[in-house]
């Protein structure tokens, strides 16, 4: 049986691997960018999933801040793109692009991703 720091690798690797099955991440791109670091993948990950970056773009949608939300989807962007998150960077990138009367409606399809995919990192981390 596997014991000590191995397992603990090969149990990193497992759960890495879960969620990027889950999310439609990029695996082994994302592996080659971090170096094979599996803990800085997971850190990141983890970081992604307990951001409130939703509930800020929400809020400036609300109050007419279209410039607000669309600095959020950048960095929504950049970071699923770090991530290897290819749909939800795309729709972010849509975000960025679109005209304000457009955002609230693409937001609201954007969102529904986020928050699978964050559910689902949340629910294979614990």
């Amino acid at each position: 049986p596997l014991t000590g720091g191995f397992s603990s690798i090969i149990f990193l690797v497992m759960n890495i691997r879960a969620i990027a099955d889950k999310i439609g991440m990029d695996y082994e791109g994302v592996m080659e960018d971090f170096c094979g670091d599996v803990g800085a993948v997971r850190e990141k990950l983890l970081a992604f999933a307990s951001g409130n970056i939703a509930e800020s773009i929400d809020g400036c949608l609300g109050s007419g801040d279209y410039a607000g939300a669309k600095k959020l989807a950048h960095s929504l962007r950049k970071n699923a793109e770090k991530l290897g998150i290819r749909k939800l960077a795309e729709q972010a990138g849509r975000i960025e692009e679109v005209n304000d009367e457009k955002m609230q409606a693409d937001w609201h399809e954007a969102k529904e991703l986020y928050t699978s995919i964050i559910n689902a990192i949340k629910g294979v981390a614990e």
